[in-house]
């Protein structure tokens, strides 16, 4: 009987070792391939991915000279190898001039089952921060302008949401010039308005939104600084709790205080996590915040990755767990004295949230998205090497899990 115990107690641990080994050689798996999608493009700092054409693949949509002005348009997604093809939405805004964002947003604003575009118009911010931006949403298939509503000065950052849990998708518009975080209202006839204007200090670059407290009503990520939304009264007001002040506070010249967060249910507890890391400078660590009974702890993904300028959650291998992929934008990490630009994905082990980092490519990524492109149910990246680059590229998952 000890015998059969003592082989029975052998056999367990055999398979429980097999099982774990088996875990850590998922992420000697990962792997990507490069494919070039376009090229000549100019400046392509605001980008979104979604299905315009409903064909089942995902596109690119982009605004063309985001340092100065320029059209709108998007690239068809496809499956073959190759450039993808180029299809013009509009070369300038209904009220003339040229687009220009930092950001740019996609979403099915009258309910009718295509993708609508969201589109600023701007001189862009090299040109003139300051002056104000229109923001338009473009209706699929015709692409007719819809006005929503005017922000104070040069868009960072749009966020899509509905704040108040009428099923209508409404705004938020972070402005960098002003620090400014203005939220538009989407009526019941497709119209919006302007129902909330916030100056709050140092905010620069760096936003998303989940429901980080798990009320059911969306709240605000930026900077470092969680809003919570006042029970879908979106007038009311919206209570400022600092995540951490190390992403707010900072001081010298304009890559203060630049961010990218993502928000995303890490522990699967209905409540939001927020991922941080900084865009522009070296020194900073890519870090996730869960919030207790009282106050926002810092857990940390990695030490430290300058100019992160790429930042998304999600499972690249297909094992239930959410990973990170992170990434240094090539240009900036030059200019502050960097020779290294990795991209980087940090593998969750599924256990204690630890991470295991999975270099994925040498040559750097900015405002790098992830969408399945190929539609086979993996996690797919496009990638941009740096905000000056000229070639754009999504890197295929390998996964075959």
């Amino acid at each position: 009987m000890r015998t059969r115990t003592f082989i029975l107690t052998i056999i367990i641990v055999i398979i429980f070792i097999s099982c774990n080994t088996g875990k850590k050689n998922n992420t000697s798996n990962i792997e990507f391939a490069s494919q070039k999608i376009a090229e000549g493009v100019n400046y392509l700092w605001a980008i979104a991915i979604a299905d315009i054409n409903n064909d089942g693949l995902q596109d690119l949509v982009f605004i063309d000279n985001n340092s100065s002005g320029g059209f709108l348009g998007y690239y068809k997604g496809q499956k073959e190898k190759g450039i993808w093809e180029m299809v013009k939405i509009a070369d300038e805004p209904p009220t003339g001039g040229t687009f220009a964002s930092g950001d740019l947003e996609t979403c099915d604003m009258d309910g009718d089952g295509d993708i609508d575009i969201i589109a600023v118009k701007h001189t862009g911010e090299w040109d003139n921060a300051a002056e104000p931006a229109d923001l338009f949403w473009y209706e699929n298939p015709a692409w007719q302008p819809h006005f929503i509503g005017t922000a104070p000065n040069a868009v960072k950052d749009i966020s899509v949401a509905d704040f108040n849990n009428d099923k209508r998708p409404d705004l938020v518009v972070l402005c960098f010039e002003t620090h400014n975080l203005s939220i538009f209202q989407h009526n019941i006839d497709h119209s919006f308005s302007k129902r909330k204007s916030m100056n709050i200090a140092n905010l620069h670059e760096g936003m998303d939104v989940g429901d980080m407290d798990g009320d059911k009503f969306i709240d605000i990520a930026v900077n470092g600084f969680c809003l919570k939304n006042p029970k879908g009264n979106i007038m009311g007001e919206w209570m400022m709790e600092t995540v951490d002040r190390k992403w707010h506070n900072q001081r010298g010249d304009w890559s203060a205080n630049a961010t990218k967060n993502f928000c995303a249910d890490l522990n699967a507890d209905g409540r939001d996590e927020i991922f941080i890391s900084h865009s522009e400078r070296n020194g900073y660590p890519v870090s996730w915040y869960l919030r207790n009974e009282t106050e926002w702890i810092e857990h940390i993904v990695a030490d430290s990755l300058s100019s992160c300028h790429t930042l998304q959650v999600y499972d690249f291998d297909n094992d239930g767990d959410l990973d990170v992929l992170a990434g240094v934008n090539r240009g900036r990490a030059v200019n502050i004295g960097k020779t290294e630009f990795p991209v980087i994905i940090f593998v969750n082990d599924g256990t204690d949230n630890r991470w295991t980092p999975i270099e994925i490519e040498k040559n750097g990524i900015y405002n790098g998205r992830v969408a399945d492109f190929e539609g086979d149910g993996d996690m797919d990246i496009f990638r941009l090497p740096d905000h000056e680059a000229s070639d754009v590229y999504i890197l295929i998952n390998q996964n075959k899990k």
